[in-house]
């Protein structure tokens, strides 16, 4: 059946059940959007994840292919050349314990090695978001949470290899002399 211009083959009364019924449907959220933002979440989650566990900086304006980022070295702090022992116009008494800082941070110990006399304290000091320990075979700081700190005083000479009981990962020495 041919049908001239302007004609229609609905009746008045089916065009107008037909627009009704169009606009009484439902609206429907297609579940693609909520996948791309939970797949979205994820990424930008594991991206502050692994950069606050491993001290990756994205921000770095120099790191690139051809000029990768520096990589820090492993150090060790001397007890007689702690900074926090002066006190301004003073002279160090040799014989004064030192105080050395260790601060836990990025599940790391930083230093990762300290070198120390008979008698100096070492502070260690939870600057991460999640509990750590300092536990040798000869001391033991049960958990420290985030923002606190524990002391030890070494009164005995040697190597004291430490690491966190909650994170294997996390190793450090104290050498004294």
């Amino acid at each position: 059946m041919l049908l001239a211009a302007g004609e229609c083959p609905f009746s008045r009364r089916e065009v107008i059940s037909k627009v009704t019924v169009m606009i009484d449907a439902p609206i429907t959220i297609k579940p693609f959007s909520l996948r791309i933002m939970v797949v979205g979440g994820l990424i930008v989650f594991g991206l502050g994840f692994f950069s606050a566990r491993y001290g990756i900086d994205f921000t770095s304006a120099n790191a690139g292919p051809g000029n990768p980022p520096s990589q820090l070295s492993p150090q060790t702090l001397r007890a007689d050349a702690n900074p926090a022992r002066l006190a301004a116009g003073t002279v160090p008494d040799a014989n004064a314990p030192a105080l050395v800082h260790v601060v836990i941070r990025n599940m790391k110990f930083d230093p990762a090695a300290v070198e120390l006399k008979r008698g100096d304290v070492v502070e260690w000091k939870n600057e991460d978001i999640t509990p750590h320990t300092a536990t040798s075979a000869s001391f033991d700081s049960a958990s420290i949470d985030p923002d606190k700190s524990w002391r030890h005083t070494f009164s005995a000479s040697g190597s004291f290899s430490y690491g966190c009981t909650f994170h294997p990962d996390m190793k450090a020495v104290v050498t004294v002399k």
